[in-house]
């Protein structure tokens, strides 16, 4: 299954600990914030906070928009995300961040680790990127500009903050993205255990 999702396909949600929305651009099944195997989203983030607790899965997030932010994670030294700049971290974490400047917007990946393994890149080129994937499920989000993608031959468009979600078995798959411009994008790749 390749389908392309808009705006008007991603989900308006209240966060875990009720201090914001979040943006849900994809999951695996399920509906709430519980029932699912993994799921991406963005989140705009305008003051310090501790992050929602997610039991038994695994945490990659990233600055989509905005300066950056610290976080504090269990204690350890802080860490400090510019944009682009992607941390992963159990969900089960006590996560506190704080910005660095001016509100932010910030691109999630929650996952369950028993499941699947999962790889996150963000991709910033002017240049056709070509790679060859076995995952199961190949998300690509791509922030602006047009993004032409081929997936196995087959073409595929992209605007603006939209979606490209593959659903297949684990044979390997060819992708091809070729930006118009300047690709500004993210490739999340989630291999089956």
């Amino acid at each position: 299954m390749i389908q392309v999702l808009t705006n008007q396909d991603y989900k308006k949600m209240p966060w875990k600990n009720g201090l914001g929305f979040t943006l849900e651009v994809a999951r695996s099944h399920g509906e709430g914030l519980e029932n699912f195997d993994w799921r991406v989203s963005i989140a705009d983030v305008k003051s310090a906070g501790s992050f929602s607790y997610f039991p038994n899965k695994r945490r990659i997030i990233g600055v989509l928009e905005g300066t950056g932010l610290t976080l504090q994670i269990d204690k350890n030294p802080q860490i400090r995300l510019l944009q682009k700049q992607f941390h992963a971290f159990d969900g089960e974490s006590e996560v506190y961040a704080e910005l660095l400047e001016e509100a932010i917007r910030d691109f999630n990946l929650i996952y369950n680790p028993e499941k699947y393994l999962a790889r996150l890149q963000w991709i910033d080129t002017p240049s056709t990127t070509s790679w060859v994937s076995h995952a199961s499920q190949v998300i690509v989000f791509n922030l602006q500009g047009k993004l032409n993608l081929q997936v196995e031959e087959r073409p595929y468009q992209l605007n603006d903050f939209e979606t490209l979600l593959v659903k297949k078995d684990t044979t390997p798959w060819g992708y091809i993205a070729a930006p118009e411009n300047h690709g500004d994008f993210c490739v999340i790749e989630l291999f089956e255990r």
